[in-house]
């Protein structure tokens, strides 16, 4: 019996599933509209300059090499779920016996237009890149800008978002800069840069102990970013990024990370969303009214009283139980018991040796030099691929040794 498992999306969710179902009498469609796994947690690095591109992006093909497992590169139109067909964008059909959405999530701009339009973002390998251009660009035409107000303008960066992914660029942004301004723009006055980052609530790294945020804000200032905190972006045009409190701020530069929506497809699906346009899933990850398609990951949402974080832990875990549970049905493997996400803890790196780290399960709540060498441990050991790991330790290597950016290429 030839059993068809059709898994949309590559993320952290989409390639857990595939290597849980390798080697399994079953054949497996992975599809993806890019052909490379993107380690998602250390983009920001590569906008930073820290990381080259490649160090965080991987081939698909490279990471499927079982023989039941395949990888179709193809965008996804629709889905028909009475009849098990996946549409594709060139016209054809993929049917499925069973299927795994794994999406993920995209940039949510809450309509803004302004801002979608303006802003810069970090969830593609493109944008990123796009990202590092834009500052490296900035600090070039204010080397040669004689009028004061448009030098400053050149010189202001905002970060909209105060979590994880906002505080980890703020840090790297303001550690670029005092190594780069010194050595390469010495005609630039390093006091006339200023980063700014700008959080909706009250707190940053709203998800961790107060004493870890607390900290997080000491090691900001330090570092010298501006804090707003309860401030938001209302309208970016380019040149003057409007806030709804404190005034303007005069800047060529929002680099958005204030949240996430989940991808479009999720709104054709049947059945309600939830918290930002989740899906309700229930302790299987089945979607209500069709086990046979299974929603993973950033999509996900539960159909209890708990919480599901949008993180790679949640997606991998998510993702192994589908799998299992889709095995079990075809007495492939024994049943799983239901669902619940085990949190293996939390850390956010603040620049050069310094880290914030909380494991909830052992009451751990770290900061320093220490936090930050389990936070370098675990993610070199979670990027996909030895090749992948190597160039990420070599551009570490150069960073921290000699103090220079890996990657200073403007591309246009």
């Amino acid at each position: 019996m030839n059993r068809h498992i059709v898994i949309l999306g590559s993320g952290f969710a989409g390639l857990a599933a595939a290597k849980a179902l390798a080697d399994k009498d079953v054949t497996v469609s992975v599809v993806d509209s890019k052909n490379y796994h993107l380690f998602q947690p250390l983009l920001y690095q590569v906008a930073s300059g820290d990381l080259d591109a490649e160090a965080v992006a991987t081939p698909i093909r490279r990471i499927l090499k079982k023989r039941n497992l395949r990888f179709i590169l193809s965008t996804v139109s629709g889905l028909n779920l009475d009849r098990r067909i996946v549409h594709m964008e060139d016209g054809t059909d993929l049917s499925y016996d069973k299927l795994m959405i794994a999406l993920g999530s995209s940039t949510n701009f809450h309509g803004k237009t302004g801002i979608a339009h303006h802003a810069y973002h970090l969830k593609g390998l493109p944008e990123a890149e796009a990202l590092r251009s834009q500052i490296l660009l900035a600090l070039e035409r204010a080397s040669r800008c004689q009028d004061l107000g448009e030098r400053q303008s050149w010189l202001s960066f905002v970060i909209a978002g105060g979590g994880t992914t906002g505080v980890e660029f703020c840090c790297a942004l303001l550690e670029l800069f005092r190594i780069l301004l010194p050595r390469d723009y010495p005609e630039l006055d390093p006091t006339e840069v200023s980063v700014h980052i700008l959080q909706g609530e009250s707190v940053l790294l709203p998800g961790f102990d107060p004493s870890l945020r607390a900290y997080t804000k000491i090691r900001l200032n330090a570092l010298g970013a501006q804090i707003r905190l309860e401030t938001h972006v209302e309208d970016f045009d380019g040149l003057t990024v409007q806030c709804n409190r404190g005034g303007s701020i005069f800047s060529r530069t929002l680099v958005w990370a204030a949240g996430v929506m989940p991808h479009p497809l999720v709104v054709t699906l049947p059945g309600e969303k939830v918290h930002g346009g989740r899906i309700p899933v229930n302790d299987h990850m089945q979607l209500s009214g069709y086990p046979d398609v299974f929603v993973l990951g950033d999509l996900a949402a539960s159909g209890g009283m708990e919480d599901w974080p949008q993180v790679a832990p949640f997606a991998i875990q998510s993702a192994r139980h589908a799998a299992q549970v889709v095995l079990s049905t075809w007495n492939l493997a024994r049943a799983p018991t239901p669902f619940r996400y085990r949190d293996p803890g939390s850390m956010v790196v603040l620049g050069r040796y310094d880290a914030v780290c909380q494991i909830p399960r052992w009451n751990v709540k770290w900061h320093g030099r220490g936090a930050w060498m389990l936070w370098l441990f675990v993610h070199l050991y979670s990027i996909v691929g030895t090749r992948n790991r190597a160039l990420t330790l070599l551009d570490w290597g150069t960073d921290y040794l000699f103090h220079s950016a890996v990657v200073e290429l403007i591309r246009r």
